[in-house]
């Protein structure tokens, strides 16, 4: 598991059979053991401002915090999901509308 950024945001290329093409890519991405953090500081205009995501498995739940909070997931993701979670659950003042909810 890598502590550091897994996919780093800006433009990259990607090779086709049909040739190379330049793609952007908004989010630094950082792994977890079946989960990761992905941060976001482009699509202002979707979310309003910069966010981080902390996201389950295969894009099967979002927890969406408002702002940067990547030292604080880099910091605990190698204890796993649900110590990232509790960080999030910890700041329900900065969770983001498009946020998935909290099971009950």
């Amino acid at each position: 598991m890598s502590f550091n950024p897994t996919q780093t945001p800006g433009i990259h290329h990607v090779a086709t059979p049909g040739g190379t093409f330049p793609v952007f890519i908004p989010n630094s991405v950082i792994d977890g053991q079946g989960f990761y953090v992905s941060h976001n500081n482009h699509d202002h205009a979707i979310y309003g401002g910069e966010t981080t995501a902390l996201v389950l498995g295969q894009m099967e739940r979002f927890y969406i915090l408002k702002g940067d909070h990547r030292q604080a997931y880099r910091a605990i993701i190698g204890r796993g999901f649900d110590v990232c979670l509790d960080y999030f659950k910890r700041h329900p003042e900065l969770a983001h509308p498009y946020s998935n909810k909290l099971p009950a």
